[in-house]
């Protein structure tokens, strides 16, 4: 991996984290924003990680663009071989529209390489963007990385920053995480102790409305939208997917488990967490549930 600076991430980048960035679509994290966009927005995506829903944005703004950032040089590295795969993938599907200019409508191109693209960057450190450069800004579960009371405040006020007047801001943040059957007691065994590894008191979607209103926007003037999305698992297939995908973060080695204990939660408490999450898995009917803050904000 290549040397990066230091940073508020904590999480690591092994594949146990990234397979669940991954997972993510637009369809399970932007569907709260589709409705607003417009096909010749220019949109900007902090904290993209692999690149799964900056791709997925594409397809809404036909005459548009999607910029990607993220800390990680090798993510974006990954982010932009998916590009260069699913830009494949159109080709091959759509090879008659390609052939024949008259089937693509004026302004608009199916080639995503030429609408999307992948970048490093930091938010916390500067968006190598000029002001009112976006129509459009988002962030999916980007401020749970970013502990109070400074960071996240810094973090929307740069976003704010490279957002056009009447733009738009949307954010996706978790609020609560809860797993069923209590009994395992599973939220003190894994969901505190994930928001301890993050270094925070709790998740960071109770406070997103208030930090809209910090760094500027007219809450009182109806210019910020807050609701409520959620995040299931509960087959037998996608509960053991997330039970695998958890236990692989708390693996020895793993970025995750050691911010757990550098955050004061005891190997053996890891352990418990482990096996207390396969037998979440094997339990029939069992299930886990994220209520998320979905934010849409105009400037």
């Amino acid at each position: 991996m290549a040397d990066e600076p230091k940073t508020n991430y904590t999480q690591g980048r092994s594949s146990a984290v990234t397979s669940g960035h991954a997972s993510r679509t637009v369809n399970s994290d932007a569907a709260f924003l589709v409705p607003y966009l417009k096909p010749t927005d220019r949109i900007l995506d902090v904290g993209c990680g692999p690149g799964s829903i900056t791709i997925g944005l594409a397809a809404y703004v036909p005459r548009g663009s999607v910029v990607g950032v993220d800390l990680s040089a090798d993510i974006v590295t990954k982010a932009t071989a998916l590009l260069f795969s699913a830009d494949a993938g159109e080709k091959k599907k759509d090879g008659k529209r390609e052939e024949d200019p008259k089937n693509e409508k004026e302004g608009e191109s199916i080639d995503l390489k030429a609408r999307v693209s992948f970048e490093v960057a930091d938010v916390l450190r500067g968006l190598p963007f000029e002001d009112a450069s976006f129509d459009v800004v988002y962030a999916s579960q980007l401020f749970a990385h970013m502990p109070p009371p400074d960071l996240p405040a810094r973090a929307l006020a740069e976003m704010h920053r490279v957002l056009r007047p009447g733009g738009i801001l949307a954010t996706r943040d978790a609020a609560a995480q809860h797993f069923f059957p209590r009994a395992l007691d599973l939220e003190t065994l894994l969901s505190r102790n994930l928001v301890r590894g993050f270094g925070r008191e709790d998740w960071a979607g109770p406070e997103m409305p208030a930090l809209y209103r910090t760094v500027g926007f007219d809450a009182d003037g109806g210019k910020v939208r807050v609701s409520c999305g959620t995040t299931c698992y509960a087959d037998p297939e996608s509960r053991r997917w997330r039970a695998d995908g958890l236990i692989g973060r708390l693996a020895e080695g793993e970025a995750v488990r050691e911010s757990w204990i550098r955050n004061g939660v005891s190997v053996e408490e890891i352990e418990t967490c482990i096996a207390r999450l396969r037998e979440w898995a094997d339990t029939p009917d069992a299930w886990y549930g994220v209520l998320q803050t979905e934010i849409i904000a105009w400037k």
